[in-house]
């Protein structure tokens, strides 16, 4: 017996429906979620969940350690894979306290993270790789104020404070140290989510075609298996050397371009097409602490999926 905890949950109840998945087809794992509020989708999935509540991390991040080291002591847990930007950086420096108490923490090394949740840090890294990445303007004093651009958070997450911004106007509050503004390309968006292992070996990748985004996440898109995207993928594994699953955006321009626009240390909003699509990365997660053999096809279904609305609840 196995215990996982999925931390800072939210909304991901896929996630919890498919470990559910795994226990119908033997394997045997206790499942638990953690989050700020029992009024929490994932918490209800299940009547075998283990709910825990955790401090916000961002109110004050020695008190969320703190506690979910305790909870993490008393409840057992093996392992646990974190679901929330804010989170990961303070797990990322804290996972070897975890792990001298029997806790993995499937995330990257703290540089990783820093560098792929800071905007600036990304581009930085993305250029001193030779990584495709779109201009960005971090002080109107740079800016060439050529539109439309993208404005957005350096330290953001999912789509909050994300804009198009067409006239000059538009930036009278802009912010800088916080935001900055990015060329705009005009194209296919494409997203990838890239599965390493525990060292940072290349294990597997699925893309996908985006139609439509909402809120941060993957609503409609069409999955794919052309050998371009899936080599990208090899490479950005390659270069990152992330730890488990990293969500990718790019976008390919008119003339076949492909730029990289986000890369995000976790699972990302749009795994539920992968996992459709027949890669299972969460039994792959569960299979390499197992030390079982890893098993995902050579190439994905290419499904069409849309997303619908489902409640919980409790009385």
């Amino acid at each position: 017996m196995i215990k996982v905890l999925f931390s800072n949950a939210g909304r991901r109840t896929y996630l919890i429906k498919y470990i559910f998945d795994l226990i119908k087809s033997g394997y045997k794992i206790k499942v638990c979620v953690s989050d700020t509020s029992n009024k929490t989708a994932t918490f209800w999935v299940n009547k075998d969940i283990k709910k825990l509540i955790t401090p916000r991390v961002t109110t004050n991040e020695n008190d969320y350690v703190e506690n979910l080291l305790e909870k993490c002591v008393k409840e057992k847990i093996n392992l646990i894979i974190p679901l929330m930007d804010y989170e990961l950086p303070v797990l990322a420096k804290n996972q070897d306290r975890f792990l001298k108490i029997g806790t993995k923490v499937i995330i990257s090394s703290q540089e990783i993270v820093n560098t792929l949740l800071d905007k600036k840090l990304t581009e930085e890294f993305c250029l001193k790789k030779k990584i495709k990445y779109p201009k960005s303007y971090y002080s109107l004093n740079n800016f060439n104020f050529k539109f439309p651009v993208i404005r957005k958070r350096i330290k953001g997450s999912g789509s909050v404070g994300l804009s198009l911004v067409e006239k000059e106007n538009e930036l009278n509050n802009f912010i800088e140290g916080k935001e900055f503004l990015q060329e705009y390309i005009e194209g296919q968006e494409i997203a990838t989510d890239i599965l390493n292992d525990f060292n940072g070996n290349y294990i597997h990748a699925c893309s996908r075609l985006n139609y439509l985004m909402r809120f941060g996440e993957m609503d409609k898109a069409k999955v794919t298996d052309d050998i371009k995207y899936s080599n990208l993928s090899k490479m950005i594994s390659k270069t990152v050397k992330h730890v488990g699953p990293l969500s990718v955006d790019m976008i390919e321009d008119k003339k076949g371009e492909i730029y990289f626009i986000d890369f995000n240390p976790r699972f990302g909003g749009g795994y539920d097409f992968t996992h459709t699509a027949g890669c299972n990365y969460l039994r792959a997660i569960i299979d390499i602490y197992l030390n079982k053999k890893i098993k995902l096809p050579s190439k994905p279904k290419c499904i069409t999926g849309m997303k619908g609305i489902e409640m919980f609840y409790y009385t």
